[in-house]
């Protein structure tokens, strides 16, 4: 069993499920992972993380004293799940404050480009008539299309949720 896994399960076992997922479901879910089993470790005593759940789960008092220890640390563990996303900030920065208007604008560029393209397909599979046998792949693309496309640049522009709105702000008393 990974590192995550395991996270995940201990995670399951404590009720910290829907905490700990969000980060867990991250890209740097690895970092994350690897925290919860150093908390865990430290709390049981167990060197071997594979029986971190099973220490766990035969014990109310160690389970207690992991969510606290868990909770204890939920700005750091913030932090290292949003580590990636500092890079793409300072990129971001970075090309803010260059001359080159192209640099400055390629996002805006780029989300008009697949936000017209999108509009573009929508429309033509509504009225134009499909092949037959191509039905499933013009429903793939739309998906693709609305759910990553759309989806990624209205979460870019305007934030994913309530829940990445309380992480940021998490991260941001962090640092101060």
């Amino acid at each position: 069993m990974g590192p995550i896994a395991i996270a995940v399960g201990l995670a399951k076992l404590t009720g910290l499920d829907e905490k700990l997922g969000n980060w867990l479901s991250g890209s740097n879910a690895a970092g994350v992972a690897d925290k919860v089993i150093d908390i865990a470790k430290t709390v049981t005593g167990t060197k071997d993380p594979a029986n971190l759940v099973d220490a766990l789960s035969s014990n109310d008092t160690l389970q207690t004293q992991f969510r606290l220890a868990v909770l204890n640390k939920e700005q750091e563990l913030a932090t290292i799940a949003l580590q990636n996303v500092q890079g793409a900030r300072q990129l971001q920065q970075a090309a803010l404050e260059q001359d080159d208007r192209v640099a400055k604008r390629f996002i805006y560029y780029f989300s008009w480009f697949w936000a017209i393209a999108t509009s573009l397909y929508i429309a033509a599979i509504t009225f134009v008539d499909i092949p037959d046998g191509s039905e499933r792949f013009a429903d793939t693309i739309l998906g693709f299309l609305l759910g990553t496309t759309l989806g990624a640049i209205l979460n870019f522009f305007y934030g994913s949720s309530q829940g990445s709105k309380s992480k940021t702000d998490l991260i941001g008393r962090y640092k101060q």
